[in-house]
Formats: structure tokens, C-alpha cells, sequence
């Protein structure tokens, strides 16, 4: 069933060749929807017959955020972290630690009931794909864990294993862990793969290493 949407005061079409200036907008436009797909763009003037019609009031359309870096799966809060770092303390990846304790002591049930909210919030402030990282977990059950429990919310899910060194953890060790069993076990949840190159976390031949392997495992 298709469905115009009319009454758009501004419609951002991304494609210069569609409208005005290098976001392509038109004034006084209309959508034209063939089930989920956008089917038709241009004036309201313009626009072909549609099965239904929906006048939005005047409105603009925007097209809707790709959200390709989110934190979802994690327990407790970092409130003093941030006081610190406003203050001016220089941030060497500390607090993702205090997350990580919060977050092996949580449930499944409650990481993915602050997941579903967080991803609910953003849906409805536009949001229309978001990617979600593991992270906050750091052994081989907890990222797993976590990549699980994101894959209920989102196709998007990223292997973040390698997101800081454990504390009293070797750091060579811990990426053999991370290249090694870890990624055996967390492959089949995610899609991607990503490293936390900073001060306090992965330097450039560590984070090189571990993303290779995440290539090689598809």
C-alpha cells in the first residue's frame, strides 16, 4: 500500500540534484512511500496519486541518524569520572573499569532491560539504525554475553574485546586472549570489529593485530 505524505515545509533529500544547496532541499514537498521504501520526492505540487494520504502539519523531514557508535550493554554510572574530567583531569580510560565491575555483576535480564530502553529513547529522537558495542565484559563469557544480549536490540553489533587491558592482566596475554578464544566465542554474535587505540588502552601494532583477526574471522 503506498502512502503520500504531504504538508512538508522543508524535506532534506541529501541529493543536490533533488533541491536546494548540497543537502538537496525542497520546499513545499511531499513523500511518497511504496511500503518501506521512499518511492517518490519533490514538490507537494508534483506529487502522484497515493492510496493514502498523511498531511504533516507543516513539518520538516529530515533523514533519520545512523547511530554507528553506542555503548549499550553496561551496568552502574561514571558520574564521578565525568566530574573529574570537567574539572580538567586527563582521561586515561580508567572509568570504562568502574563499568566494567557494574557490568559482570548485572543480570541479563537488567543489561537488556537498559538496553531495550536506551534503544526505545532513540528511536523515538530519530534515531533509525544504531550499532552496539560490547566492551564492558572483558572475559571471554562476558563479551560474549554482552554481544548476545545486543543482538536482541540491533543487527548492528560490534566485538569490542579489545576495549582496555583488564586490570592485573598482561597486555600482550590479553590480546592473545582477545586474536584468540575470545574471538572464537564472539564471532558468531557480531558483525563487526573495533579497538580502543588510546593512551591507557591498545597502542597501533595491538590494535592492527586484533582488527586483522576480526577480517580474518569474517
Amino acid at each position: 500500500m503506498s502512502l503520500l505524505v504531504t504538508g512538508l515545509s522543508h524535506l532534506v533529500t541529501n541529493d543536490p540534484s533533488l533541491g536546494q544547496g548540497p543537502l538537496g532541499v525542497v520546499e513545499n514537498a511531499a513523500v511518497v512511500l511504496d511500503g518501506s521504501t521512499v518511492a517518490w520526492v519533490g514538490p507537494a505540487s508534483s506529487a502522484p496519486a497515493a492510496d493514502q494520504v498523511h498531511d504533516a502539519g507543516g513539518r520538516a523531514a529530515i533523514p533519520g541518524f545512523v547511530d554507528s557508535h553506542a555503548h549499550l550493554v553496561f551496568a552502574g554510572d561514571r558520574t564521578a569520572e565525568f566530574d573529574a574530567r570537567m574539572s580538567g583531569t586527563p582521561y586515561t580510560a580508567g572509568g570504562i573499569r568502574t563499568t566494567v565491575a557494574a557490568t559482570r555483576a548485572a543480570s541479563d535480564a537488567e543489561l537488556s532491560a537498559n538496553v531495550a530502553g536506551l534503544v526505545a529513547e532513540a528511536l523515538r529522537q530519530g534515531t533509525t539504525v544504531i550499532e552496539c558495542k560490547s566492551g564492558y565484559g572483558l572475559t571471554v563469557e562476558d563479551e560474549a554475553r554482552s554481544l548476545r544480549i545486543a543482538g536482541e536490540h540491533t543487527d548492528e553489533v560490534t566485538y569490542l574485546g579489545a576495549h582496555v587491558v583488564p586490570a592485573g592482566t598482561d597486555t600482550d596475554a590479553y590480546v592473545d586472549l582477545v586474536t584468540g578464544p575470545m574471538l572464537d566465542r564472539c564471532a558468531p554474535y557480531a558483525r563487526w570489529v573495533d579497538v580502543f587505540c588510546e593512551r591507557g588502552a591498545f597502542d597501533g601494532d595491538q590494535a592492527r593485530a586484533i582488527l586483522e583477526a576480526g577480517v580474518k574471522r569474517g
